[in-house]
């Protein structure tokens, strides 16, 4: 009898997660320069920095998502940021409308310099370059997306993958580091 009635909790309770993820979203709201119509955001979220965020309608930012930087972060409408993907924003990034980014996805905009091997890399400050990534993108869980990469509309990159160049529109990219495979209009 125990077991039944917890059963029924726990349905009752997966049934309101959805309206949780908006509510969560509503009280963080302040935390974003300007937010689109229905986002909704997952439980441990966190957004370090200052970083100047901007999000379409119905972005979703799932559990354990991590922002940080003090650059500009553009999030177009429809995009999915799955669980435990971190976006470091040190100058700026940009993710397109209608995009989905799988688990554990990192995209860096700032990467160490290490040309004077006289100084210890920890002193020699940083090289920074802005991100983009088109609209209609699909990231493979725990792909990589180093400084300066723009990624062309309708592309995939393929899981556990490390981009360091452009990818063109349309394409399909995998491996560390990544290469072209094939177009998907073939």
């Amino acid at each position: 009898m125990l077991s039944k009635s917890l059963r029924s909790l726990s349905w009752k309770w997966k049934s309101l997660q959805p309206y949780t993820l908006k509510l969560r979203f509503m009280l963080n709201r302040w935390r974003f320069e300007k937010s689109g119509n229905r986002c909704g955001m997952g439980s441990g979220v966190r957004i370090l920095g200052r970083s100047k965020i901007i999000l379409g309608d119905r972005v979703t930012l799932r559990r354990g998502v991590t922002i940080g930087g003090h650059g500009d972060l553009i999030i177009g409408s429809g995009t999915t940021i799955n669980e435990a993907v971190t976006i470091t924003c040190t100058k700026a990034v940009s993710v397109g409308s209608n995009c989905m980014l799988a688990p554990m996805v990192c995209i860096l905009d700032v990467d160490h310099s290490i040309s004077q091997p006289e100084i210890p890399i920890s002193e020699q400050g940083y090289l920074v370059e802005p991100v983009s990534i088109g609209d209609d993108v699909w990231i493979g869980t725990q792909t990589i997306i180093t400084k300066g990469v723009s990624i062309g509309d309708g592309a995939v990159i393929g899981a556990n993958s490390v981009v360091t160049r452009d990818v063109p529109p349309m394409a399909i990219a995998a491996g560390s580091p990544a290469k072209i495979i094939r177009m998907r209009n073939e």
